[in-house]
């Protein structure tokens, strides 16, 4: 993998590092389901689901875990896990699953389209400043019919494309916000 992903990974963990203590462990992933769901007052049904398909993720990650690690990933185990299962159908659509999950969740109108206020509040919720990265041209870059409303099919191919992609010119490298060590 590229140095670029890399980075990439990295910055994932560390978005997933909600108590910032340098390890992801399940507690990190319900904190991260608990803030969304309160911050978009989630009904308990979407919730649940939301909880469920974060533990499922956190199991998936699990798979790769160092025996001694007591239940908690470092960034290198977080991103080798990552590389063993990238390709992985189970694995991707148990992504997808998630995704979608939180699509509805930023959704705040479900009118099936994130409009830019709900996607920029999404980055308000994760604790960045407006002027951290320029959150419209991120915006415009998944908007890929240019209609300035995000289809899920345009919110997931941003995602996979952060994931998967090796690109650094991609636009949706920013889909988490700016690439911060």
């Amino acid at each position: 993998m590229s140095e670029f992903w890399l980075k990439k990974m990295k910055y994932y963990f560390k978005i997933h590092d909600f108590d910032h203590d340098g390890y992801i462990n399940e507690d990190d992933f319900g904190e991260i389901g608990r803030r969304f769901a309160v911050s978009r007052n989630a009904t308990a049904d979407k919730k649940e689901e939301l909880m469920r398909s974060l533990r499922r993720v956190w199991q998936i990650y699990m798979k790769y875990e160092d025996p001694k690690s007591s239940k908690r990933l470092t960034a290198a185990i977080f991103i080798e896990s990552i590389k063993k299962q990238l390709y992985d159908p189970d694995f991707v659509t148990l992504l997808q699953q998630v995704i979608l999950g939180l699509f509805e969740l930023l959704d705040v109108n479900q009118d099936g389209y994130l409009q830019p206020e709900e996607y920029e509040r999404w980055f308000d919720d994760m604790g960045f400043p407006e002027e951290a990265f320029d959150r419209k041209a991120a915006f415009d870059a998944m908007d890929t019919n240019h209609d300035n409303k995000l289809s899920f099919d345009e919110f997931i191919r941003a995602y996979f494309d952060f994931v998967f992609s090796q690109d650094e010119s991609s636009p949706n490298k920013f889909f988490f916000g700016p690439l911060v060590d």
